[in-house]
């Protein structure tokens, strides 16, 4: 790590903060992670800039030692990266590793170790995934987090777990996210480029304005 550089701590207490203790504070934190909008993304890219190219070069491996700083790789590799590279084919640079780090901690059963809020970050990889498999996974995560939950939780997860199905649908649809198409310079067939006509009109879950990244 280079020195001076952020650690998992500096990254776990920028992005969650104190907990979350009842539907309004959840709310705003889910407003705050999903449309922070240029602001958030210049406060990444000012203070995480280094730690997101040491991630993307896979030096930061060791930080999936335990639990919680697993968390922050992945928010790392997964949210940074959609902050600071907008439009840009490197949003999903960290996205196979994420997805990596996701699924061995799930096969482990880490989850159990984590809060609420981190849990749902460390779902969300196969959430982004343009693989079936993960898709499939992501909906009985997010299922099952929303079962375990608290109750004042229960009603901001399950947004989540619309977006799991609505997303494990179109992947099952196409094998890929035609919304990414233009940006990995990928041609549309016909029936994406029908889908993509109201799309981003679709894509936020219900109650929601902005789409998640």
């Amino acid at each position: 790590m280079l020195l001076g550089m952020s650690g998992p701590r500096e990254v776990l207490a920028f992005w969650f903060g104190e907990p979350a203790h009842d539907d309004a504070t959840f709310r705003a934190k889910i407003r705050r992670w999903y449309m922070g909008g240029s602001t958030l993304d210049r406060e990444i890219s000012e203070q995480f800039g280094a730690v997101i190219d040491e991630a993307l070069a896979g030096r930061l491996e060791r930080w999936a030692d335990s639990p919680r700083d697993r968390v922050a790789l992945i928010v790392v590799l997964d949210q940074f990266t959609r902050s600071i590279y907008r439009d840009d084919p490197q949003t999903y640079a960290g996205d196979e590793a994420a997805q990596a780090v996701t699924v061995d901690a799930l096969d482990r059963g880490l989850e159990c170790e984590l809060s609420i809020e981190e849990r749902l970050f460390l779902n969300m990889p196969l959430l982004h995934a343009e693989s079936l498999d993960h898709q499939e996974r992501g909906v009985r995560e997010m299922e099952r987090l929303v079962a375990e939950a608290p109750a004042w939780a229960k009603p901001v997860l399950a947004m989540g777990v619309e977006q799991a199905h609505k997303y494990r649908g179109v992947i099952a649809r196409f094998g890929r996210f035609p919304h990414r198409n233009q940006i990995l310079g990928r041609a549309s067939t016909p029936d994406e480029a029908a889908f993509l006509v109201d799309w981003k009109q679709r894509q936020p879950p219900t109650g929601a304005h902005d789409p998640p990244a």
